[in-house]
């Protein structure tokens, strides 16, 4: 049984107060089960209403930074709703994966093979990068966090076929161009040197 039920509250509180915050990170070392249980846990798609999605993105990154990995559920869920939210908790929503451990250690083998990995994270990163209709913000996030797991990102969009592939594609050539990046770096993100 998830502890989300039973956490909820505990969350809310701690995503919205820095000392509920380490209230709850004290009170869950002191009991390892519950530890273990919210930080490697799978969520269920039922607990999904207990949270919103500034609480479910808060529980992410804690976890996260307990050491626990991505959860596919919370993932996919935040990519749909943060889809129409703002700016910024988009930016934090491809943080999370960007920045993640497992992916980005996964992403430095899978940069050139798109499609053969079975990382959470990239999986859910290369889902947002075919799906979310601004490809240029995708990319210009994935720039910013500079990444192996960002540097698949671009990679899955300079893949592309049509009008959202050329467009990141030129975009990035301004940017090689402009600073002079090796073509090392732009190899990564699948432009040709």
């Amino acid at each position: 049984m998830s502890l989300i039920p039973v956490a909820a509250a505990f969350i809310r509180q701690a995503a919205d107060d820095e000392n509920y915050a380490q209230n709850l990170h004290d009170a869950v070392h002191e009991n390892p089960p519950a530890l273990h249980g919210l930080i490697d846990g799978p969520v269920d798609e039922t607990e999904l209403g207990w949270l919103s999605p500034s609480e479910w993105l808060w529980f992410a990154r804690w976890r996260q930074d307990l050491g626990g990995t991505l959860d596919p559920q919370i993932l996919s869920h935040l990519d749909l709703v943060l889809a129409t939210a703002s700016r910024a908790s988009r930016f934090e929503f491809r943080g999370l994966i960007m920045r993640d451990p497992g992916a980005n250690l996964a992403a430095a083998g899978a940069i050139s093979r798109l499609g053969q990995y079975e990382d959470v994270g990239l999986q859910a990163a290369e889902r947002h990068a075919r799906n979310f209709p601004d490809s240029l913000e995708v990319a210009r996030d994935a720039v910013q966090y500079a990444t192996p797991a960002a540097w698949f990102t671009i990679r899955v969009l300079t893949s592309l076929d049509g009008r959202r592939a050329r467009q990141v594609r030129g975009w990035l050539e301004r940017i090689a161009a402009q600073r002079q990046l090796d073509p090392e770096v732009t190899g990564l993100w699948g432009l040709q040197s």
